[in-house]
């Protein structure tokens, strides 16, 4: 088996193993290349510094690097790793990571960041061993959603034109790489934002995504849930939607999903691995 950077692989191979090694997966997936392409490219994703296994010259696991800024520090993101089931428990985790990091070192990245499901005790113990720590965990939640009318003294915005300096100031938990500012930015015209406005003032927001029905971003004066929630989600067109990695921390905004009856469906871990004070492995 060679492992070798994903640079001159096709995304269509890509895409396939991915779909084979999540197929008995927690959450099984089944991903286009549109939403893949979008989605990666979106994040910042580097094919020179991502890495795949080759057995045969058929590509078996992967991990895919998106190299951005998460605050002040510049970082690969795992966008993505997989093993297919009949390569799996031969190490290959280990053996990505001890080419990955290297390369990664060289192109001045401080620190590798990833999110993995809480279940996942396996995957856990493997990141664990190559150098990651556990930093937070985030909730992710689904619901089937019908439109409702409120009367209420707020009105409700909903708008395809918006600016995310417009919600800074609701910000109630700091958001994952995938739903930072300037990632989101690079699909802008695929999301739409619902407001709640007090006269002038923006109280509440929340920002989806028209196709997948994802939200990627919500928040609320004072972190006051109790007053803007069911007001800000009646501005939400029919349908299945889900709200990715919300901070645990924010016991608050959890207690309003549970009262909406949102389905908690999974909890990820957000870790990290820093190359310069964490001692390598490799």
């Amino acid at each position: 088996m060679e492992i070798k950077s994903l640079e001159n692989t096709p995304i269509r191979e890509i895409v396939l193993t991915l779909n084979f090694a999540f197929s008995d997966y927690f959450v099984p997936i089944n991903f286009t290349e549109e939403y893949v392409n979008e989605r990666w490219t979106a994040s910042g994703v580097d094919y020179s510094l991502s890495f795949g296994v080759f057995d045969k010259d058929k590509l078996v696991g992967f991990i895919i690097h998106a190299i951005n800024n998460y605050g002040e520090t510049k970082v690969a993101y795992n966008a993505s790793t997989g093993v297919i089931p009949s390569h799996r428990r031969q190490g290959l985790l280990t053996k990505l990571y001890s080419k990955a990091i290297t390369a990664l070192q060289i192109n001045g990245i401080q620190k590798s960041t990833l999110e993995c499901i809480t279940k996942n005790e396996r995957a856990i113990l493997a990141y664990q061993k190559v150098g990651f720590t556990i930093d937070r965990q985030y909730k992710l939640y689904k619901f089937d959603w019908k439109q409702i009318e409120i009367k209420s003294e707020f009105e409700v915005n909903v708008n395809t034109d918006f600016l995310f300096d417009d919600f800074k100031q609701l910000q109630n938990y700091f958001p994952s790489i995938e739903n930072q500012d300037h990632c989101l930015e690079k699909y802008k015209e695929n999301l739409i934002s619902i407001a709640v406005f007090d006269a002038e003032e923006i109280v509440a927001y929340l920002i989806f995504h028209k196709n997948s029905k994802r939200i990627h971003r919500l928040g609320a004066k004072d972190n006051n849930w109790n007053i803007f929630g069911e007001i800000l989600f009646s501005g939400l067109p029919t349908g299945n939607y889900n709200i990715i990695n919300v901070d645990t921390v924010n016991s608050t905004i959890h207690d309003f999903f549970k009262k909406m009856n949102f389905d908690n469906y999974i909890d990820q871990y957000d870790m990290s691995f820093d190359f310069d004070s964490a001692q390598s492995k490799f």
